[in-house]
């Protein structure tokens, strides 16, 4: 517990965070600008959200982390960690905490652009809109994770950071032409896209990126494992 709250911790004051963080807010309240502008009023907040914020998120979500790790890599920083807490699952907590970085560089602007909105009367279901504060924890994690599962499986920088996003708009343009609409990737975190409501497919995507991501972490450290044996 001690070494997740001070990665956290670390995490949190990282530059490549507070840019995640200072990206996601200009793009919803950019986005909310542009809105009051042109005269929306009890339904900018899902509009502010749906406008451009979803299409960018993978990217937001891997950058916290994934940068923290390859910088680690270059400097052997992780190799010296592995060794002294390896009998600690260095990795798997790794795992988790990668997770509420991507979480949170999605949740903290959303909540924000929330708040304004429910103060200067831009929401008109606050229960619903409140509800779906829980899409970018998921969405966030989920990218996250697999962006850090990817850390392990090759060797270049940018490949944890961009290829969430590749994947993401691989999905955006494939899944409407093999009959997966309803998995529409960014309805994950903004449903209100097309009008719809939170259900449990919202969540099928952001987990079985979970999963990949567990898998290439698992491997990561099983491959490791056999290196230094061998």
């Amino acid at each position: 517990m001690r070494f997740i709250k001070t990665d956290l911790k670390r995490i949190f004051t990282e530059p490549a965070f507070l840019l995640s963080l200072s990206l996601g807010t200009l793009l919803l309240f950019g986005a909310m600008a542009y809105l009051l502008l042109s005269g929306t009023g009890e339904k900018l907040y899902t509009m502010a959200q749906a406008l451009a914020f979803p299409f960018v998120t993978p990217l937001l979500a891997a950058m916290p982390y994934s940068v923290m790790i390859m910088q680690e890599r270059e400097t052997l920083y992780i190799t010296l960690m592995t060794i002294k807490l390896r009998k600690s699952g260095y990795e798997l907590k790794r795992f988790f905490t990668a997770g509420i970085s991507g979480a949170a560089a999605l949740f903290v602007p959303q909540l924000a652009l929330f708040l304004v909105c429910t103060i200067i009367g831009g929401v008109t279901a606050i229960g619903k809109a409140a509800a779906e504060l829980v899409l970018p924890i998921t969405f966030g994690f989920g990218y996250a994770v697999f962006s850090y599962g990817l850390t392990f499986v090759n060797k270049q920088r940018y490949v944890p950071l961009v290829m969430p996003q590749v994947l993401y708009m691989l999905c955006i343009y494939a899944f409407p032409y093999i009959g997966f609409e309803r998995f529409y990737p960014p309805l994950d975190i903004a449903p209100s896209i097309n009008g719809g409501t939170i259900s449990a497919v919202r969540f099928v995507v952001p987990a079985a990126l979970t999963a990949a991501g567990f898998f290439l972490t698992v491997l990561g450290v099983i491959k490791t494992r056999r290196f230094e044996i061998n």
